[in-house]
């Protein structure tokens, strides 16, 4: 069936005036909006209410922590709710700190002339990248739901996962443990603009996912790419495999990020002064945003509702 409709599938945790910006720019009676909301979030936040665009809560809400599978899980979900309440022509994850820096007609208008391409990023396969996947795919990483980057972890416990999973890993070395290479294994930017043939090719693979992927560390940021670059029809209709920015059309910034944020692997936040060249630039959505500077977000808002 053909359709113009799009699904914005967004994953949130906090941030809330910024998520609630998010959903107003983006509501749109050509859209419908997924959002899943932390486990960990105790006391929902209110939420914007679309006047277009039909919103839609998750029905299961999974504890998300960096790393671990449970990003995997509720990615999924996200996708199979999504699917269920199609078809939609495109499907575009983001994160609630993310923001469109274009018009919703600009964006309906690009994908009609792209249509039917696979925007998914995918990291360059310089050495270090190549040695990463050889890691990831190679060995179970344990206990990665207690690691460093899950601060309300009781430190004593992240300490003694490390050990584990560092023991473990050693071990698996000595033992030469091979987990199996039978996917075209790549890793990329975690967040897309699919179709529908893309979101289904997921979904119907959901088992082997959930089983090859349990035990690997930032599977986020592989099992897509793995799986749909290793499907020779959806290779083909991939944006661009040369240019990860550019293949997801999302404008992310790790070379002016902090030193601490290359530590933790984030990208640059986005600052007061910044909205010019992000309004000017090629790209359909942008991230990430903090309320620490709200200018850009509010020049960029006034931008695309003027």
């Amino acid at each position: 069936m053909a359709t113009n409709r799009h699904a914005y599938l967004i994953m949130a945790h906090n941030e809330w005036d910024l998520l609630n910006t998010l959903l107003s720019l983006i509501d749109d009676p050509r859209n419908d909006i997924f959002l899943h909301i932390d486990k960990k979030v105790k006391n929902l936040p209110k939420l914007y209410q679309p006047k277009y665009s039909t919103l839609y809560l998750t029905p299961k809400r999974y504890d998300v922590r960096w790393g671990d599978v449970g990003q995997v899980h509720s990615e999924m979900h996200l996708f199979r709710t999504a699917y269920e309440h199609g078809p939609y022509q495109y499907y575009h994850k983001l994160s609630g700190v993310d923001l469109p820096i274009k018009s919703q007609d600009y964006i309906h208008d690009f994908f009609d002339k792209n249509n039917g391409k696979e925007f998914i990023g995918f990291f360059t396969l310089t050495d270090f990248i190549k040695g990463d996947i050889e890691r990831k795919r190679r060995r179970y990483y344990f206990l990665m739901r207690w690691n460093y980057r899950t601060p309300f972890v009781p430190k004593w416990k992240v300490t003694l996962a490390k050990i584990i999973r560092h023991t473990a890993l050693k071990i698996q070395d000595i033992l030469h443990t091979d987990r199996g290479n039978e996917l075209t294994f790549r890793t990329g930017h975690n967040w897309v603009s699919l179709t529908g043939d893309a979101v289904k090719y997921l979904l119907d693979n959901e088992a082997f996912i959930n089983r090859r992927f349990a035990y690997t560390t930032c599977g986020d940021e592989m099992y897509k790419h793995s799986i749909l670059i290793s499907n020779p029809d959806i290779r083909k209709r991939i944006y661009d495999l040369d240019d990860g920015i550019h293949s997801c059309m999302r404008f992310i910034d790790f070379n002016r990020a902090s030193a601490e944020q290359k530590k933790r692997g984030e990208p640059y936040t986005w600052q007061d002064g910044d909205a010019e060249e992000l309004l000017n630039s090629e790209y359909l959505f942008a991230r990430k945003f903090s309320s620490k500077y709200p200018k850009v977000i509010k020049d960029i808002t006034n931008f695309l509702t003027k």
